[in-house]
């Protein structure tokens, strides 16, 4: 897994990324992303315009990739 901060810019909560994540996602500045969390207590984020199914591939794919780095 990859940690994130959190910091606080006026009344907004914002969550760095690193540089290998944004990569991995494929995020610009500008993007507009959806964060999703399942039953299971798990969050996944993806570009906006991207299918559920790859959305969900992907997620999955990134948390496989990064489990055992915490």
């Amino acid at each position: 897994m990859s940690t994130l901060r959190v910091e606080q810019i006026g009344e907004e909560l914002i969550i760095r990324i690193t540089s290998q994540a944004r990569n991995d996602l494929g995020l610009r500045p500008g993007d507009e992303v959806q964060l999703a969390r399942s039953i299971h207590g798990e969050i996944s984020l993806a570009p906006s315009d991207m299918d559920h199914q790859i959305r969900l591939e992907r997620s999955r794919a990134f948390l496989r990739r990064f489990q055992g780095r915490a």
